[in-house]
């Protein structure tokens, strides 16, 4: 399958995503998301992490043949009409809104895996573009002993 075809294929996906109001099933996405937690417990048990989520991609050379180059997709937008780059932008907010819940279902199901937020956590900061998110945070409760043997090179 081609690049373009399997970005086609992917926003066609999101599009229906957000279209209907069914929550996302985390077994469509089954070999399609790479995820890491990262983890620093600091000297005085403040625990903080880092999460990272993005879609897979195929990088073969033929695909990345037929993708258009950036300025070749700003030309085509900008001979859009308005309505078509409104509509346009529309969806990609919600696509981008979709994708972000699917981050954030992520990170919390690791968190309840691993443990390591047992009382939930405040976020520090957040980043959601196409196909991939990051977010960061620091647990509500510090670091016990098991904690910092647990955690100690996660």
């Amino acid at each position: 399958m081609s690049r373009k075809s399997l970005s086609l294929a992917i926003f066609g996906c999101f599009t229906l995503i957000a279209c209907s109001s069914a929550p996302i099933d985390p077994a469509e996405l089954a070999g399609k998301l790479k995820d890491k937690l990262t983890t620093e417990i600091k000297a005085d048990g403040l625990k903080l992490f880092t999460y990272q989520a993005a879609l897979v991609e195929d990088k073969s050379s033929r695909d990345m043949a037929e993708r258009p180059l950036p300025h070749e997709e700003r030309m085509r937008q900008m001979d859009q009409d308005p309505r078509e780059q409104r509509r346009s932008r529309k969806e990609h907010e919600d696509i981008l809104e979709v994708w972000g819940e699917q981050v954030v279902l992520g990170l919390t199901k690791t968190l309840e895996m691993t443990g390591y937020c047992r009382e939930g956590y405040f976020e520090l900061s957040r980043i959601i573009e196409s196909g991939r998110g990051e977010i960061r945070g620091e647990c509500k409760e510090g670091a016990t002993a098991t904690d910092r043997q647990k955690f100690v090179n996660y």
